[in-house]
């Protein structure tokens, strides 16, 4: 009795322990936030792909160990572009700690990019043109046509 529970209990550990992709999965929710506004159009991106949303809300991303490249636009307001690093979650930590399958287990995660994890929430800062501040132009570029 004692040898079938040992046995289950190190197959579980086996079959469990270390697959990124089997525990985290390889896609992400994403809240993106814009400061001090909000509908502004947002591109999430990185080696596996592109997403867009328009903030605040949530998006799902595939997960990478690229870094993934918030791209953020409004009119009257300057394009801000903010970057993210992929970290290692615990669960594939421990995975590539575990004789044999810990080889295994890398190489998946890494060809299916569930080895890596971005923040839950990103907060990109927006900040207002010099037209939309003053009214005029910045210098160098011809003054608005008024009708």
């Amino acid at each position: 009795m004692y040898f079938r529970q040992v046995t289950a209990l190190a197959v579980s550990v086996f079959l469990l322990a270390g697959c990124a992709s089997v525990i985290d999965g390889t896609v992400q929710p994403i809240y993106v936030t814009t400061e001090p506004i909000s509908g502004v159009n947002c591109k999430l991106s990185n080696a596996r792909g592109e997403w867009s949303v328009t903030t605040p809300d949530s998006v799902i991303v595939k997960k990478s160990d690229s870094v993934l490249v918030v791209d953020c636009t409004k009119d009257e307001w300057r394009d801000a572009k903010a970057y993210f690093a992929s970290k290692l979650p615990v669960s594939a930590m421990v995975g590539a700690m575990v004789p044999y399958v810990g080889l295994v287990s890398a190489a998946v995660d890494g060809s299916s990019g569930a080895s890596g994890q971005y923040p839950t929430t990103i907060t990109v800062s927006m900040e207002p043109s010099k037209m939309h501040i003053t009214g005029t132009p910045p210098p160098g570029e011809p003054p608005a046509v008024q009708k």
